[in-house]
């Protein structure tokens, strides 16, 4: 077997796993922050007909308020979609392996720019099967999208293809967030990238900014708009604590340590381990760098750089996925520094190090008190089966819903989350009569420890499959609060 067609068996079986994935996760209801981003969202959109582009402001008392500082476009689409193939979960899960594909033929690519095709093969098998980035295909969350509008761009940034930058831009900028932060990145690391191409610079140099200009225009547009009609973002929001200065030292801290945890979880640590190595073996030879390895290192040094800020002067809580771009890019530069310093042998034991780490990401389980990424894990996966069992059991058992209570990623609508059931809503309020605990909503330790309490809460039913439990409790009697 040649070593193209070794590389197309090693992407067909990808591809097959994917797929698997997808016909498995089909009626999955939507999870985590998707239940806010994509499904609320969406509803205001589908069931107003797309009368506005402007969801209700956080301190307007609506059912459905807008995040604001997040980019519609994601609602927009997956309302649109429901238009046209129906109201199913399966909708979201499907657009989700569309980009997939979009994905990993632009990422196929940008590999076997930088390696060969035997060790191009490893590489992609760590990208794509990394636990966070299967997890955000299972769950079709729109940080699948933001990954594959970078990868996009990225590969039109090399390859110096404006239209598909334009197009890879618009995505990625507009799809939340922190597809703005990764942008404004690109753009300077771009910036920086033509300019040391000595010989093109003074005639590329304005051609640079035109394929950010469409997506540029778009964002100064909507956020204008925003503000002018609702003022700022989190005024009166959920999210304001997020987002307001840390409270204490002791509080940053603590930032910097979660910061910290979540960059390096879910196996990511050997790939961490492994750049200091080779940055500390590669320092003196540093000026023999590549244009594009020099590009793809002041990328990871801005984007990082942003985080880091954010964890001094906000109270943001970080998710492995936050770090998708960067750790991507970390590890294209980590391999490339291990191809340049170890010798044969060494190398293939290293990779095959890595990918084993990569892999046991879906076991990196916490102890109770420590709070996990359950949405960049594939050991959720027992949640929907056991929402479901949960749920049923309330159902059939008379319990009226306005007398339960839950966690995250249980309270609220349950036609937000999964499709169904309108009219039915499990209160956030903790005073209720009833409280679906689940170690996926990643309570406060006060509360669990209270929920364990026997003398103010008895187990009612428990459902539990791997990783995962739920548990209904009902309080003592005594104890019901007014």
């Amino acid at each position: 077997m040649t070593k193209n067609h070794k590389q197309t068996v090693i992407v067909i079986f990808i591809v097959l796993a994917y797929i698997i994935l997808n016909i498995l996760s089909l009626n999955f209801c939507y999870f985590w922050d998707n239940i806010q981003q994509v499904s609320k969202e969406a509803h205001w959109y589908y069931l107003t007909n797309f009368k506005s582009l402007l969801m209700p402001a956080q301190d307007s008392g609506a059912e459905i308020v807008a995040t604001g500082y997040h980019p519609p476009l994601m609602g927009i689409m997956t309302a649109a979609l429901w238009k046209v193939f129906g109201y199913h979960l399966w909708v979201s899960h499907v657009f989700s392996l569309c980009w997939f594909f979009v994905l990993i033929y632009n990422l196929r690519a940008i590999v076997n720019r930088f390696f060969n095709q035997n060790l191009a093969l490893w590489v992609l098998a760590i990208v794509l099967l990394e636990s966070t980035l299967l997890t955000q295909f299972v769950i079709a969350s729109p940080d699948l999208i933001l990954f594959a509008a970078f990868i996009l761009s990225l590969r039109a940034i090399i390859e110096r293809k404006s239209i598909l930058l334009t197009i890879g831009i618009f995505f990625l900028c507009t799809i939340n967030m922190r597809g703005i932060f990764v942008g404004s990145a690109l753009f300077i690391s771009h910036l920086y990238y033509i300019y040391s191409d000595k010989q093109s610079f003074s005639k590329s140099s304005i051609k640079v900014i035109f394929p950010y200009l469409p997506t540029f225009i778009v964002l100064f547009s909507y956020f204008s708009f925003y503000l002018v009609s609702h003022g700022w973002f989190f005024r009166n929001s959920t999210y304001s604590e997020h987002y307001s200065l840390p409270t204490s030292p002791f509080r940053i801290i603590k930032h910097i340590a979660e910061f910290g945890l979540r960059s390096v979880e879910n196996g990511r640590i050997v790939i961490w381990i492994a750049s200091i190595i080779t940055t500390y073996l590669g320092w003196k030879n540093r000026k023999q760098l590549s244009a594009e390895t020099k590009f793809l290192i002041l990328f990871f040094a801005i984007i990082t750089s942003i985080y880091i800020v954010f964890v001094f002067i906000t109270q943001m809580p970080f998710s492995a996925r936050y770090f998708m771009p960067q750790f991507f890019v970390l590890t294209i530069l980590t391999i490339l520094g291990l191809r340049t310093h170890l010798k044969q042998l060494h190398l293939k034991y290293a990779i095959i190090l890595i990918f084993v780490f990569e892999l046991s990401g879906n076991l990196w389980i916490y102890p109770d008190k420590i709070a996990i990424s359950w949405d960049c894990t594939l050991a959720h996966l027992p949640y929907y089966e056991l929402r479901k069992d949960c749920l049923s059991y309330i159902d059939k058992n008379k319990i009226d819903n306005k007398e339960v209570s839950g966690g995250f990623c249980l309270y609220g609508n349950r036609q937000f989350v999964e499709l169904d059931n309108v009219g039915k809503t499990i209160s956030s309020n903790t005073n209720n009569k009833y409280f679906i605990y689940s170690n996926i909503s990643n309570l406060d330790d006060d509360f669990v420890d209270e929920l364990r309490d026997k003398k103010s809460w008895t187990e009612l039913k428990v459902f539990k499959k791997g990783f995962v439990e739920m548990i209904i409790y009902k309080r003592i009697p005594s104890q019901t609060k007014n």
